[in-house]
């Protein structure tokens, strides 16, 4: 178990680094000579049209790709888990069959503030939070 996660954090540092390498080598300045050969740094010339805003703002244009794909990829879907969940414990009336995060089934006997008073057999009760409710067992 640690190697294969000490495999995946190398290899994530690793392309961590390739694209950072790429990043910089990509902000030089590349011009053409007479002969077709490529120099950097000397005699460059003005960029035009596409290639000049992505010279001037390139960073700030990858800055704002980054941080919209954090939210599509990280930011929306928990965003989206825990409104399901604020339903789920909103939603919660005395009679429902319930399953906990741990696998419990059981009828709700009572409901307070934060905590469930649930039945899972004939005379035995347990009291569990609110948000240890995983789903209900009948819609």
């Amino acid at each position: 178990m640690k190697l294969s996660k000490r495999v995946i954090s190398i290899l994530i540092i690793s392309v961590m680094i390739i694209c950072v390498g790429s990043l910089f080598v990509a902000c030089l300045p590349v011009t053409q000579t007479n002969e077709g050969a490529t120099t950097e740094g000397t005699e460059t010339q003005e960029p035009t049209g596409f290639a000049n805003i992505f010279t001037s703002y390139g960073t700030w244009i990858w800055l704002a790709i980054l941080v919209v794909a954090f939210y599509f990829l990280l930011i929306r879907p928990q965003r989206t888990r825990s409104k399901k969940a604020q339903e789920l414990m909103s939603s919660l009336q005395r009679g429902d069959e319930v399953v906990t995060i741990g696998g419990i089934h059981g009828r709700i006997k009572d409901i307070r503030e934060d905590v469930i008073i649930m039945t899972i057999a004939s005379g035995v009760d347990i009291k569990v939070n609110k948000s240890a409710v995983s789903r209900k067992a009948s819609q």
